[in-house]
């Protein structure tokens, strides 16, 4: 929700609404809304958001109950038109980072090298964040249920100790990554 909020921020509050709508259900518009779709505005919104071209498809199903074809050729303008904002190399930092996917749109192979780098410690990150909720709810049962049997109390601290070491490995993938990404940054000029 917060990668869609993010871009939403960038298209208004027409997009903000239609992606509201999107991340509550798998249509990519909702029906009622086909028929007055200006689809040259929600491919320039598709295109900001980095979305291939194969995403009229998704529109065509949102659409086809109504009965509703969508404007492909204007989508399609407007889509190419969006790319162009997208595909600014401090975006891969921003979406690699913020674990969005990325579906090969950009046509400079720079993108999707920092991309990857940014994306490698965006994973790594979110790992460290498992691995920390894991070990704070293991170690909170320890601390605070008394009611906890001498054997179950010995397999949570085996777990803890696993999950450390976990942590630390993770640990030592954020920081390669981190030094991966600083220098792919320093080669490409971000």
């Amino acid at each position: 929700m917060m990668s869609l909020l993010g871009k939403a921020g960038r298209v208004g509050m027409t997009g903000l609404g239609v992606l509201v709508l999107l991340s509550a259900g798998c249509a990519t518009i909702p029906a009622e809304q086909c028929a007055s779709m200006d689809w040259y505005r929600l491919g320039l919104e598709d295109g900001r958001g980095g979305f291939s071209a194969a995403r009229i498809a998704r529109h065509r199903e949102a659409c086809a109950g109504v009965g509703v074809v969508p404007d492909a050729v204007a989508w399609e303008r407007g889509r190419v038109e969006g790319l162009f904002q997208y595909c600014e190399l401090p975006n891969a930092i921003v979406n690699g980072l913020a674990r969005n996917a990325y579906e090969g749109v950009c046509d400079d192979a720079r993108f999707a090298r920092a991309y990857d780098a940014a994306r490698r410690l965006g994973d790594a990150r979110f790992e460290i964040e498992q691995v920390d909720s894991e070990l704070a709810w293991r170690e909170r049962d320890l601390a605070t249920n008394n009611k906890l049997s001498d054997k179950r109390r010995a397999e949570l601290r085996a777990e803890v100790r696993n999950l450390e070491r976990q942590r630390d490995r993770v640990r030592d993938d954020r920081r390669d990554a981190e030094f991966n990404l600083d220098r792919v940054r320093l080669e490409l000029g971000i």
